[in-house]
C-alpha cells in the first residue's frame, strides 16, 4: 500500500487476502485503488463518501452565518491596530 493522502493503492492479491485492510483504507481515505497484474486499475469507494463529495459545502457562507450571529449577540471583534502578536504567541505557548 502506498502512503498517499487521498487514495490508497493495493493489489488484487491484497483484496483476496486482506479485504478488511482495504475496507479500512476506504473508510480512512474515501477510496482505494486496486491494481491487477495486467495493469488494470479499479477504484473502490463507499457510496456514502461519494454522496458527501457530490454536495459542495459553502465554507464562506457558513462562517458568514456564524459571524452574523456573533454580531447580533453584541460581539465586537478587536481592531487590527489593537492586536498584540507577542502576547497572542505567549498565550498559544501557554506562557501567559
Amino acid at each position: 500500500m502506498s502512503d498517499m493522502s487521498t487514495t490508497a493503492s493495493f493489489t488484487l492479491r491484497d483484496l483476496n487476502r486482506q479485504p478488511a485492510k482495504i475496507l479500512a483504507a476506504v473508510r480512512k481515505f474515501g477510496s482505494a485503488e486496486i491494481r491487477t497484474r495486467a495493469g488494470e486499475v479499479f477504484t473502490m469507494a463507499s457510496k456514502s463518501t461519494r454522496n458527501r463529495r457530490a454536495k459542495r459545502f459553502d465554507l464562506r457562507g457558513h462562517f458568514e452565518a456564524i459571524w452574523e450571529k456573533q454580531r447580533a449577540a453584541g460581539y465586537v471583534p478587536p481592531r487590527r491596530e489593537e492586536f498584540d502578536e507577542e502576547r497572542f504567541n505567549r498565550i498559544i505557548a501557554g506562557e501567559a
